[in-house]
């Protein structure tokens, strides 16, 4: 990974293409699951990713810090972004919720 990357990637692997209101269930049980809640819904660069979801998931809402996701039903992606200079809690446990949502997407 180059040093001067300001953020660093958890891919989700699908096994086929998961429809929109499909994965939007899935993402919410994970979070919850990870002990998390969506704080923001939305798009992720839209040039780039047309029609993506794009989620900010948090532990708590007074404290700094959050993990994205996005998932690009149209490109068959689906991944995390963690920026280096988040807190501990972030990185700790972005790969917990990696898991919730593979485990999540197992099951669909």
């Amino acid at each position: 990974m180059p040093a001067d990357r300001k953020s660093y990637e958890l891919d989700l692997a699908l096994g086929s293409v998961v429809a929109k209101p499909k994965m939007m269930e899935i993402v919410e049980h994970a979070a919850a699951d990870a002990g998390l809640y969506i704080s923001h819904i939305g798009g992720y660069s839209r040039v780039k990713y047309p029609n993506s979801v794009h989620w900010h998931f948090k532990r708590d809402k007074a404290e700094p810090g959050l993990i994205d996701a996005t998932y690009w039903q149209e490109g068959q992606r689906f991944w995390l972004i963690v920026r280096h200079r988040e807190p501990d809690w972030v990185h700790e446990t972005a790969p917990r919720l990696q898991q919730s949502l593979q485990a999540a997407l197992a099951g669909a």
